[in-house]
């Protein structure tokens, strides 16, 4: 079973609600690191899993998500999200066109999302328990991906999905991750998942890279600018508030939990997320300042390295980057509004070197 590859490979388990998934492998800052210049294969088994036939499958999903499906091409990959009935996010969703299926890849906490899957016909199948999903990110994991596949999966662009046969099995690799480097998901049958693994295990490693669990991950994607469901996602809700705007088609007559977000959007917003780095860690809850005036609340923390980042909700017309603030009120300026990404990815430095 994987689960058994992940614990010889020395994982540490953690659980976010429904969602439980490999932590870290004994040492988060080491392997956030092996994110940042090399190549990490981490499991995302935990996400939910839902299969069904191109034709219906797009049609029900397009009127479920925010997002346009029925544009969805084949061999392409969307980005969106599952609203509740009040408008507030449930699950990140990837719907994936490919071998005339369509997958809705969900990352959630909340147990209860699969009802909102379920369709009678249009070939439905919840595939949560029976297929796996593993990624491989770094700005050395197009080796990982091209030495595991073949040189074919560096034609693959940005949110592009194509299937491949690996040691006489088929999986379905597509380019995506949220790191900010190269990254790579690999969705396969959980009885070709443990060979996948140890495969991707064994390139990383030949590149200097190894395993990274999800605390390294989502310290990447909040110094990236990439959505965490898990941490902002499930203290805010509010797609509009999250920035999410970008997941919807706002010509759509109608998608689940579509009023309130179209309403919230006529209205305005009086909230905005942003980051900030603070000379001390902050955690969630804590207040933002200027002079006797609360600004902000921040809603997600990471330290990782040292660098005390985090995400506030602002009321609007606080939250450009660039202006400082305090933690206390008439306290010292210690915090300071940033934008995001906080680095400059090695990927776009280096390229696919040596190709």
């Amino acid at each position: 079973m994987l689960r058994d590859a992940l614990l010889n490979a020395g994982a540490n388990f953690g659980k976010i609600g429904c969602a439980e998934f490999a932590a870290d492998f004994g040492d988060a800052e080491k392997e956030l690191e092996l994110l940042r210049t090399s190549a990490a294969v981490a499991d995302f088994s935990f996400y939910r899993k839902y299969s069904y036939c191109e034709s219906g499958g797009a049609e029900f999903l397009d009127g479920l998500l925010p997002a346009d499906i029925l544009k969805l091409r084949y061999g392409r990959v969307c980005d969106t999200f599952l609203a509740d009935g009040d408008g507030r996010v449930e699950a990140e969703v990837f719907a994936a066109n490919i071998d005339d299926k369509i997958f809705a890849l969900c990352e959630t906490s909340r147990a209860g999302i699969g009802a909102a899957f379920a369709s009678d016909g249009n070939g439905f199948e919840d595939i949560s328990d029976s297929w796996s999903l593993l990624s491989v990110d770094g700005p050395s994991a197009w080796k990982v991906a091209r030495d595991a596949f073949g040189d074919d999966v560096l034609n693959l662009s940005y949110l592009s999905v194509e299937k491949y046969e690996f040691e006489g099995f088929f999986a379905y690799l597509s380019r995506m991750g949220k790191t900010g480097e190269f990254g790579y998901q690999v969705l396969l049958e959980n009885r070709h998942a443990e060979r996948m693994f140890s495969a991707l295990l064994d390139c990383a490693r030949s590149c200097g890279g190894g395993a990274a669990g999800m605390k390294a991950h989502f310290a990447a994607r909040m110094r990236g600018n990439f959505f965490n469901v898990f941490a902002e996602g499930d203290a805010v809700g509010n797609p509009l508030e999250l920035g999410l705007q970008w997941m919807i088609d706002f010509g759509k007559d109608s998608f689940r939990g579509s009023g309130p977000i179209f309403e919230n959007r006529k209205n305005g917003v009086s909230r905005k997320l942003a980051a900030v780095v603070s000379d001390s860690p902050l955690a969630p809850g804590c207040g933002i300042f200027n002079a006797g005036e609360r600004v902000g609340t921040v809603v997600a923390a990471d330290s990782a390295g040292g660098e005390n980042i985090a995400l506030a909700l602002f009321k609007s017309g606080f939250e450009y980057p660039g202006f400082d603030w305090s933690a206390e009120p008439d306290g010292a300026r210690t915090i300071r509004t940033l934008s995001r990404p906080t680095f400059l990815a090695e990927s776009l430095v280096r390229g696919m070197d040596g190709v």
